[in-house]
């Protein structure tokens, strides 16, 4: 591998450390493809959702954001969980990544055809033929179909190449906010919206097929039963935890528009984005971190536990200083952002931001489910923070609305993420709350 261009900016100190190294420089350009790419949509994302959300107003806006989380419970299912799994096969064995990267092509666009029809159909059963929420549906969960093509993005991490998903989905993701943009300006119905969804899915899986030309696998792409038996085997408990994590994340929006009306979830959905804008720090941290806490894992249960330590530590202090300020100035960005028809959102996102404590400790807690090898004790914790949301919800809204929302929210993650390790690994749920009260 050539000697990076960027090598030569950096401090002479780093620079030495670096030379010679062209798997970390792989693994470090890789990482930043990845931070750049999750720093553009969070930019685009916000301004463009915020000016969506302000066009179309909480009802409307409540409307596509209902079809989006209905079609996000399916979305779970069709991914099938087989990302790690995929990136490893192929990381392992490059002679048998065209018969992966078909079986999985095969596999996904299958069952997304399969979760679109359904998605639509239920719909239809729940609302009535004649709603505009199967309309919706049907367009925006085309997405489940097109998703097939990440297949080529599996490829691309296996050969640290992320930078080439990168590129194809921002260009597909600046053309689709290019568009929304338009269709704000010409006053476009709310249709219009869910529309370019598709036309997202579409110049994605596009760009990722131009991509793949440049840098293809060796053979020609096969599908066979023997491997796709294998990799569902392994992949089913990623599959009902994917599941159930998007259930307690999404399952409140649905219940909202069913139970308080699309206005009330347009303001909630709206003001989400805020609360969650910094989430991505953490689990970017837990992909360069886990190396280093296997290593320490190998030196010795003592040196072990010291470094998972002052990760909670470091987490809950990312957590801290993500909450208080979003408290403090929640009031003057909902009204800078979306204006006064989304000002009952501010004391939602007062309460809601404290999810990012939960979410934290939970993220720290993955790098010891690893070292631990526990994959059932993850499945575990995402399903009972499934049947607190559900059940939470259903007791809640018809008293408290919004804000109740907002609070079974950080009950559901709290107790999926910290308090059920009283039953799992009391060490780990000691740690998390001296960690967060920066207990010694």
């Amino acid at each position: 591998m050539t000697q990076p261009s960027w090598l030569r900016f950096l401090p002479n100190g780093l620079k030495r450390r670096l030379s010679g190294r062209p798997k970390l420089w792989a693994i470090l350009q890789n990482s930043g493809w990845l931070l750049m790419d999750r720093m553009v949509r969070l930019v685009l994302g916000l301004m463009i959702g915020a000016w969506v959300a302000r066009y179309l107003g909480p009802a409307q806006y409540g409307e596509l954001v209902y079809a989006l989380a209905y079609i996000a419970i399916f979305q779970a299912i069709a991914s099938l969980g087989l990302d790690g799994t995929v990136v490893r096969e192929i990381t392992n064995n490059r002679d048998s990544a065209h018969t992966i990267l078909g079986t999985v092509f095969a596999l996904r666009l299958g069952i997304g055809f399969l979760c679109w029809i359904v998605a639509i159909a239920s719909m239809a059963w729940i609302n009535g033929p004649d709603d505009q929420s199967v309309v919706l549906t049907a367009l925006a969960g085309s997405s489940l179909v097109f998703q097939a093509a990440d297949a080529i993005d599996l490829w691309f991490q296996s050969q640290s190449q992320s930078r080439r998903t990168v590129l194809a989905k921002l260009v597909a993701y600046a053309i689709s906010s290019g568009i929304k943009v338009v269709l704000i300006l010409n006053e476009a119905p709310l249709v219009a919206f869910a529309a370019v969804i598709v036309i997202d899915g579409l110049t994605a899986a596009f760009g990722l097929a131009v991509a793949y030309k440049r840098l293809p696998c060796d053979n020609r792409w096969q599908r066979t039963y023997s491997t796709a038996c294998s990799l569902l085997s392994e992949s089913w408990s990623f599959i009902v935890a994917g599941l159930s994590v998007m259930i307690y994340m999404r399952i409140d929006q649905i219940m909202i528009k069913e139970m308080l009306g699309p206005k009330e979830l347009g303001i909630y959905a709206a003001v989400l984005p805020l609360a969650t804008l910094w989430q991505f720090i953490p689990m970017l941290l837990n992909t360069s971190l886990a190396p280093f806490v296997a290593q320490k894992k190998m030196e010795g249960e003592k040196a072990y536990w010291d470094t998972l330590q002052k990760l909670f530590k470091i987490y809950a202090l990312l957590g801290w200083i993500v909450c208080i300020p979003t408290v403090l100035f929640s009031h003057m960005a909902i009204s800078v952002l979306y204006g006064d028809e989304y000002k009952d959102g501010a004391i939602v996102l007062c309460i809601y931001v404290f999810t990012n404590i939960a979410i934290n400790m939970g993220v720290a807690q993955g790098l010891w489910l690893l070292n631990e090898r526990k994959p059932i004790v993850n499945l575990m914790k995402t399903l009972i923070g499934a049947v607190i949301a559900i059940i939470g919800n259903w007791l809640v809204i018809p008293y408290w609305g919004l804000n109740g929302v907002a609070m079974v929210a950080v009950m559901a993650m709290l107790t999926s993420a910290i308090f059920s390790n009283y039953f799992f690994s009391k060490d780990i749920l000691f740690l998390q709350i001296k960690s967060l009260f920066f207990v010694k």
